[in-house]
């Protein structure tokens, strides 16, 4: 039909106007030969995406340990699972993984990397031929390559998502920098190549310092920097060697000074225990500890959000996350430190403006003020 149609083409133009040369016309097919070519390389560099998606999600797990989650992936038949250390540190000896059509299993923490890697193993038990993920070959990640990253960003509701990007730096110590966006709750997941072979481990997203409309420092936030780290395969191969030799920590080796994240908080009325006190972050404007939770809402969505305690004065403040030319900023949405006369517990209760990412952020009304909090936050359509 392309052919056909170039050839009525070019006899309609020179029985019309016998002014255009062959060879004029002969190029005019190139460059459209040309086009076509690239638009058959685009789809087929779409399957390839595909490709790497459907196949290496079947693979790649929710990692839940009953105060918040990760993502992992499994490397054998049998049921071993590679995930960071920070995802289940502090967690009970068995976690439950959930696979991206939403079946959960217990598995246990079988171990720790020595030296402050961040890196653990889990195994499902009794459990054969399981969809498993190859290990790329050590140096293989190039500046520029393609890259895919698959976990479970931000909420379990987001199970199974899979993004792409490129590689954009090998920094000095072998991690590999990238585009792929990633986010918390992605930590563990892994980052794959054009052939769907595990590359690297994501544990890391680069922080922005993020402002209120006054110009006041709010926190830092993971999100939107397109800067993304992962532990690189030749580690992870190492790991797994020591693993197979039993010479693996049965507690985290991380440092104990490793910047807490923003948590993720569900809007189905589960409670978190929480508490203030050193080591959080300080509110700029009175000194006062906070802590941060992070949450994806929808337009009209009408949330309630309580926090209660017996030890300190409650201060709640709800902020929308927004994207500009310099950066994301938090824009105010709605602030509560005392329900009633003699309640000194927080409550908000508002509509959201529209989708995307919202923080809150649970504080006291007193500079140096500790103690412990229930944070609990729902939602209606």
């Amino acid at each position: 039909m392309y052919y056909k149609f170039g050839t009525l083409t070019i006899c309609t133009i020179f029985a019309l106007i016998g002014a255009v040369s062959f060879e004029q016309l002969l190029s005019d097919n190139r460059q459209h030969g040309q086009r076509s070519d690239r638009v058959l390389a685009q789809t087929s560099e779409e399957k390839e995406a595909n490709v790497v998606c459907e196949k290496g999600s079947n693979a790649v797990v929710t990692v839940k340990d009953g105060n918040g989650h990760g993502s992992g992936f499994i490397v054998s038949r049998n049921g071993l699972i590679i995930t960071n250390a920070h995802v289940v540190e502090g967690s009970p000896s068995v976690v439950t993984v959930v696979f991206n059509n939403g079946k959960q299993v217990p598995a246990d923490v079988i171990g720790f990397a020595m030296g402050g890697l961040d890196l653990a193993v889990l195994k499902i038990q009794n459990r054969k031929n399981l969809p498993n993920l190859s290990l790329g070959s050590a140096g293989s990640a190039k500046v520029g390559y393609h890259v895919f990253a698959i976990g479970t960003p931000l909420s379990e509701d987001y199970r199974d998502t899979c993004t792409q990007g490129d590689i954009s730096r090998i920094r000095a110590d072998g991690e590999i920098q990238h585009t792929a966006n990633t986010n918390q709750g992605n930590s563990g997941g892994p980052l794959l190549n054009g052939q769907g072979e595990v590359i690297g481990v994501n544990y890391l997203v680069a922080k922005a310092r993020v402002f209120d409309d006054a110009g006041n420092l709010i926190a830092s936030t993971p999100s939107g920097t397109g800067i993304n780290l992962a532990l690189p395969v030749e580690k992870v191969k190492s790991f797994l060697a020591d693993v197979r030799k039993k010479r693996v920590s049965n507690e985290s080796t991380l440092p104990k000074t490793k910047e807490r994240t923003i948590a993720t908080i569900s809007l189905n009325g589960q409670v978190i225990n929480g508490s203030l006190g050193e080591g959080d972050r300080i509110a700029e404007k009175n000194g006062a500890f906070v802590n941060l939770y992070q949450f994806q809402g929808r337009a009209n969505q009408q949330i309630v959000i309580d926090m209660t305690s017996k030890k300190i004065n409650s201060v709640l403040t709800l902020y929308q996350v927004s994207e500009s030319s310099e950066g994301q900023k938090f824009k105010p949405i709605a602030e509560n430190n005392d329900i009633g006369p003699g309640d000194f517990n927080a409550q908000i209760k508002t509509n959201l403006p529209a989708d995307g990412l919202y923080v809150i952020i649970a504080s006291s009304d007193e500079q140096g003020e500790t103690g412990n909090y229930s944070l609990r936050a729902t939602a209606t359509p």
